[in-house]
């Protein structure tokens, strides 16, 4: 089996991760801390489900802040490792965390 990769292929999907990065800078911002600095205070969890969530927002036509708010019910949900609730492959995860980070120029 090869490598687990969450993929961006489609407009959501690239809409989702140009929203997570925005998030991440502005975040970066708000804490005095630089972009990787963000990036690295992040678990993979929390990236892939940020990712996921704004995809889903994308989906559902959401702006603004209720963009913002679909995207944290999602990292709460995921992050909450419930039983029953889908879980994130941590391969797959790790490996976002370099697309996320190619994304945004810091590889």
């Amino acid at each position: 089996m090869g490598e687990l990769v969450i993929t961006i292929d489609s407009q959501a999907e690239i809409a989702a991760l140009n929203n997570l990065c925005t998030r991440l800078e502005i975040d970066a911002v708000a804490a005095g801390r630089s972009v990787g600095e963000e990036l690295e205070a992040r678990t993979d969890l929390e990236l892939a489900a940020l990712f996921c969530g704004y995809q889903w927002a994308e989906e559902l036509g959401k702006r603004g802040q209720e963009r913002q708010d679909v995207a944290q019910a999602a990292v709460a949900l995921v992050t909450a490792e419930r039983p029953g609730l889908p879980a994130f492959d941590p391969k797959a995860t790790a490996n976002f965390r370099i697309q996320v980070s190619r994304w945004l120029g810091l590889d």
